[in-house]
């Protein structure tokens, strides 16, 4: 049985406070260049998210993201990656937000439209 919060083959965004993290933890800016180099560990979470979003960054996470999925998808074994945010997720339509204090981020501008509620702390998406 998985762990929840730690899927292997899909990105795992949960609340910090809610799970227990990988103890490799990178923020967003450091997960960027992994991603583009191909040196994505097996396990890792991503921290900063937020960040990412007010320093309207998160297109950039995006493209890097859907040029690295098929190198992801195809590794054995698949890694686990967790960003863990602070705040909570809200659904939206067909959509997720991330609630940081007062504002709110739309998650498939990073994650795409196939988000999946796992629990009220834990959603997944595809690679």
């Amino acid at each position: 049985m998985v762990d929840p919060g730690r899927l292997a083959g899909v990105y795992n965004l949960v609340v910090a406070d809610a799970y227990d993290l990988f103890d490799h933890q990178v923020p967003v800016e450091t997960f960027a260049p992994m991603l583009e180099d191909g040196e994505v560990p097996d396990e890792v979470c991503v921290v900063g998210l937020g960040d990412a979003y007010e320093a309207d960054d998160v297109g950039e996470l995006r493209r890097l993201m859907d040029e690295a999925a098929d190198g992801l998808e195809s590794r054995s074994p698949l890694p686990t990656i967790q960003f863990a945010v602070d705040g909570s997720f809200q659904r939206l339509s067909r959509d997720f937000e991330l609630q940081t204090d007062d504002n709110l981020y739309r998650l498939s501008r990073v994650f795409g439209p196939q988000i999946k509620r796992r629990n009220v702390d834990w959603l997944t998406a595809p690679f």
